[in-house]
Order: structure tokens, then sequence, then C-alpha cells
């Protein structure tokens, strides 16, 4: 009998443990994607690098193929009229990770140094600062404060040494410096010893765009589990125009007997967007494989619009490599050319509604999106958020400003745009000289309405001339050494 009843509550002892077993399983028997979906949203902010408005398929581009963005573009929302904060990088991306207009961190042109101006160049141009000042508060910075692992991977461009990302709220730096562009895309991409982080783990004939998504891919496995900020950046397809010899016959097979490399886009710079494209496709099929897609935004854009011109000699090769299409001009440049971006974004948590959006939206936005979706008060006042969008909504009427008070590289002069609806005005200030145009209508920038629409031109001076005085916009003056050309 006494051994009846031990077997009696060894059994119940058993039963007991596999009720508790199966209770336990029930609560945590979610899926990873159930798991994320728990959690604030990873937010991947994907930059490429000189990328044109048409460079992309699904932007009108019928020579180059972009299959992965075209199909990131028909699960979210495509923007039509988005833009960089500048015609070129250091400006533009000191805005993306601020939310600030270049004005306010006085990086209104690519880093580079402050040079005198030379003979040939009518106007002194202001200076500029070397790095992104501490005083200016990142987005990583910010989202440390609401637990969020934070990695920025690419280029950088906003000074090196202490000013670097892994010293502005990145827990990973890979690759982030003061250069702006790489000696080659092939392995070892960088001097010798410079690049430990890319060079050591790879090998000859690895190319930069495939080497930086792998370690993209990396870090979103390890922190797949928790809430991430991923600031993916691309060198390319920044010069050197250099691309995998199989898309570069791939695309010289598709252009057929015609071998010229002034047919736009050349076949190398081709070949080089569609490595990018390939290796967004790569981390989309790792957030899906991984269990997080539906709670990760994902956000691809680029720092300027495409380089229409010949390059410096040092970088001349296959170049001018794009035409920036029905755009006028390109980087270096205030006309739609040189600021028009792609941009799209996908959050299936949130974007239910997939659609082509035709506001008018800028670099600066993307800061107090991000707070707003991560529940941050933080905000600047040179941005909006596009959450409202995300959501069917729309935003506030605004303008928007670009000030470039420099000679580009790219032979642009010194100019400030100012765009309110549909309507764009740029002042030239070599010539003391205002041009006007219609959007809308004349997304070409090929008709000047200065003489035609005198009170819209008025209305407009006005605007950019407040815009710029509030933020304390420094201005080019006379070059005392100027020598004009006989």
């Amino acid at each position: 009998m006494k051994r009846f009843k031990q077997r009696i509550l060894k059994n119940l002892s058993i039963i007991l443990m596999l009720l508790l077993a199966v209770s336990c399983g029930k609560q945590n028997n979610s899926t990873p994607e159930k798991n994320s979906m728990d959690r604030s949203p990873n937010i991947i902010m994907i930059v490429a690098d000189d990328l044109g408005w048409y460079d992309l398929s699904c932007y009108g581009n019928d020579f180059i193929e972009t299959p992965n963005l075209d199909q990131l573009a028909k699960e979210g929302i495509k923007f039509t009229d988005a833009y960089a904060a500048a015609p070129l990088c250091s400006p533009s991306r000191a805005s993306l990770i601020t939310g600030l207009h270049p004005i306010r961190v006085n990086i209104t042109e690519h880093i580079h140094g402050n040079r005198p101006p030379g003979p040939n160049q009518k106007l002194k141009t202001p200076p500029i600062a070397q790095q992104l000042n501490p005083k200016f508060k990142t987005i990583a910075e910010v989202l440390k404060a609401k637990d969020y692992n934070t990695a920025f991977i690419g280029k950088w461009h906003l000074g090196g040494g202490k000013f670097t990302p892994d010293n502005r709220g990145f827990d990973v730096n890979i690759a982030g410096a003061w250069n702006g562009l790489p000696k080659s895309f092939f392995y070892p991409f960088f001097n010798k010893g410079e690049k430990p982080e890319l060079q050591n783990s790879s090998k000859e004939g690895d190319y930069l765009t495939d080497v930086l998504t792998t370690k993209a891919i990396e870090y979103i496995e390890k922190q797949k589990d928790s809430s991430f900020f991923l600031s993916l950046n691309y060198y390319s397809p920044h010069v050197p125009i250099e691309a995998k010899a199989d898309l570069v016959e791939k695309y010289k097979k598709k252009r057929g007997t015609d071998t010229s490399e002034s047919t736009m886009p050349n076949v190398h710079y081709a070949a080089m967007v569609e490595s990018i494209d390939q290796n967004v496709g790569r981390i989309l099929t790792k957030l899906k494989e991984f269990g997080v897609e539906e709670n990760t935004l994902v956000l691809f854009t680029s720092d300027n619009g495409g380089l229409s011109v010949r390059e410096v000699p040092a970088f001349a090769k296959h170049t001018p490599p794009t035409d920036n299409g029905m755009l006028k001009e390109g980087k270096g440049y205030v006309y739609e050319g040189g600021i028009r971006e792609p941009l799209i974004i996908r959050w299936p948590k949130v974007i239910k509604k997939v659609k082509i959006d035709s506001t008018p939206v800028i670099a600066q936005d993307f800061y107090n999106t991000i707070m707003d979706i991560t529940g941050i008060e933080e905000r600047t006042t040179d941005g909006l958020s596009l959450l409202p969008v995300f959501e069917g909504d729309s935003i506030s009427h605004r303008g928007l400003l670009w000030h470039l008070p420099h000679y580009s590289p790219q032979r642009g002069k010194p100019a400030t745009a100012y765009r309110e609806g549909d309507w764009k005005i740029i002042y030239f200030y070599e010539d003391d000289r205002y041009e006007l145009y219609n959007l809308k209508s004349d997304i070409s920038e090929s008709n000047n309405l200065t003489e035609k629409s005198v009170d819209k031109l008025a209305e407009l001076k006005q605007k950019m001339k407040d815009m710029l005085q509030n933020m304390d916009a420094k201005f080019p003056e006379p070059n005392p050494d100027y020598q004009e050309s006989k």
C-alpha cells in the first residue's frame, strides 16, 4: 500500500511538471516576428552616394535594373518630390544624422579644408566647420536613451579622430571616418591597414558594396532580438566609377552596338547601381529570415544628385557617368538634378497602404520622424515628422531651402534655392540674378518665369530672405584678388 501511494505521488509529480512545461511553452511559444512586434521598431537607414533621382527603374530609368528597390517601393511609400539637404555630400550627411539644416551646423560644402579663393573666382566664399560639432545631437545619441543598439557602417565624411561615429552615439563603427571616397571599390579599398575592420575579413577581388552589406547583415543577426538603429552608407556609386566585371558585361550586352561611354548612364555606372540594388535585396531577405521584417522601418535614399559632369583628372575615368534624366544639371548644383533624390520607406507594421506620394520632403525630416515613431519628445525646428504620411494623412505646408554659397567641384556657382508648393526660386550670387520655375509644369527648369510671374517672384524672394536671416546664414563676398579673364 505504501509503495502504491509513492507511485501515485510520483506520477502526480510528473503530470504537474508536464502541465507546467506546457503552460510555460504556451506563454513563450511566440515567433521571433511576434516578439519583435512588441518592441520599438528597428530602423535601417540606407544612404547611397551620388545616386540620382532618375537612376532607379522605379523612378523611370529604362536601362538600369533595380528589381529589389522596385519591390521595396511596391511595399511601402515612394516619394516623388524628396530632397537632399544640399547638392554635396558632407552638408547632406550632417542633416541626415542631426535633423538640422546645413546652415545650422555650418557645413554648407563638402569637407575638404578651407581654401583661399583662386584669382578666377569672382567671390570669396565663407569658411565651414571641418567636422560635425559635438554640440549637435545625432539620431544615434538620442536613441541610446531609448535603449537602442546603434551601428554606423560606411561613409561618414563628417570628421575623423574624436569626431567619428563611435564618438557620436554609435556602438559600432565600421569604415566611418574622414574619407569621402575609397581608393578603389576592390580590395583593399583604402590604403593597406587603414580600415582593418574591412580589410582583415576581406580578400583580393572583394567588392566594397558587398563587404559593407555583409557587415550590416552580421550586425542585424546579432541584434535581431533587440531594437536597433543601423545607418548603412554605401560609398557607391561615387567615383571612382568601378563595377564588377560580370555586371559591366551584362550592361555592355544590353546596350548592344553602342559602345560610347557618352551614352548615359554609362555601363560601369549602371553596374554599380545594380550592385547596390542586389545588396539591398540581401538585407531585405535576411530581415524576413530573421523574423524582424514587419517591425523594421527601411529607408532608402541618397545624399545628392548624380554626377553629370567629367570629374577631376584623378577620378575622370568613366565620367560623366549619368545624366539625371529630365532633371537639370546634377551634383554640385541647386537645380533639381543636384538635390532631388529617390526616397523609399517601408514599414509593414504601420504603412499598410502602398502609395506614391508627391509631398515635398527633405533629409532633415528623417530625424523628427525617427523621434516620433520611437516615442521620444526630442525635435528639431528644421524638419517635420513623416509619420502622418505613413498613416495616410498629410504634413504641414512649408518652404524648403538650399544654400550653397560656394563653388562646387562640378563647376556649380554660389547660389541659394527655395521651394514652396510648386514654385522654386534660385538666386545666383556672382551676377545678382534670379530664376523662377513652376516645377509642376516644368520639372526640367527650362522656362524661367521671372518676367511673367513678378508677384510670385517678389513673394518667394522675401520668404527666402527671411529664412536665410532666421538661420543666420553666411554669404560669399567679393574676392579682392579676382582677375577677370580677358
